[in-house]
């Protein structure tokens, strides 16, 4: 039997555009079977790519963005089926990362040649993720952020462009919000032991965050290792102007960084630590484990 290809599609997903582009690829891909589904919730979505049998079908397509591939990646890492991450929300990292356009002669070029790359997937409190996570301040906007876009209809209706430099703005005004303020922490590594106030750590599986931010220069799912980066103070001047610097492509020398297979996060005052990952918040607990997670994630890449 022929196998097929899952369209699955977030309807509300970034500028919720993701249902009439996926009408738009089934139209020009009239040379292969395809089935869609649309899950009425992320863990509906989590549960239809576990349930995909690899007998069946040679591909995932998932329509959404970094948020809603966070809650595919959870069933497809079960079953081996290669997902193409159809462009269409937000920030799309982890499609940028792998050359990911979305046009149609794409995904059939893709298709047809087995182009599929093994990337290594993250883990937070044994949470799986595959571009960036960490503290302090961009767990905060990514919270803001996805309040916004679920309250105001009108956010989602805006050129990802825009969308990009709202994460800007955010930052700013949570930096100004939290002057002053910082996570007190213990970093515990085969590589680092010490306690820090900060107020921005990142966790990076690649180099790129919110689409046009280089955090992690280098850096690739392809490695044995990731990239913590993080600063030894808390929300000022100095956050400022760091991130101004990251937004021209730029690391501050006030940003501290290390590879690491595996790294512990303690609260030293008992607060919860809200970690964010994929344009999603993942968990909030006193104490994160970061590792890296046993499977690997299949994916249509262009690289």
């Amino acid at each position: 039997m022929e196998q097929e290809i899952a369209f699955l599609i977030n309807e509300r997903s970034g500028q919720g555009e993701s249902k009439h582009l996926a009408e738009v690829a089934r139209n020009e891909l009239r040379g292969l079977r395809i089935q869609s589904t649309l899950p009425k919730s992320a863990l509906d979505l989590s549960e239809a790519c576990r349930n995909l049998s690899p007998q069946e079908f040679r591909a995932a397509v998932v329509f959404g963005g970094d948020g809603t591939l966070n809650y595919a990646l959870r069933g497809l890492l079960e079953n081996d089926i290669p997902l193409y991450p159809y462009p269409s929300g937000t920030a799309n990292d982890l499609a940028t990362e792998n050359g990911i356009t979305g046009s149609p002669s794409q995904m059939e070029r893709l298709f047809f040649s087995d182009s599929v790359r093994e990337v290594r997937v993250l883990q937070v409190n044994g949470i799986p993720f595959s571009t960036i996570s960490g503290i302090g301040i961009g767990s905060r906007v990514c919270d803001e952020f996805n309040r916004m876009r679920s309250r105001y209809r009108w956010i989602q209706t805006l050129p990802k462009r825009f969308n990009c430099e709202i994460y800007s703005l955010l930052a700013t005004r949570t930096i100004f919000r939290n002057w002053g303020k910082g996570h007190l922490v213990r970093l515990i590594s085969d590589e680092v032991n010490e306690v820090v106030h900060t107020s921005i750590l990142m966790v990076c599986n690649q180099s790129t965050l919110a689409g046009n931010l280089r955090v992690a220069p280098g850096q690739s799912p392809d490695q044995e290792t990731f990239t913590v980066m993080y600063q030894r103070n808390p929300c000022g001047s100095g956050t400022l102007k760091s991130l101004a610097k990251m937004k021209l492509g730029k690391i501050d020398p006030s940003f501290h960084s290390f590879k690491t297979k595996r790294l512990r996060i303690e609260s030293l005052n008992g607060d919860a630590l809200q970690a964010f990952g994929d344009g999603e918040i993942l968990t909030s607990m006193p104490t994160l484990d970061f590792q890296i997670h046993p499977k690997r994630l299949k994916v249509f890449s262009e690289c």
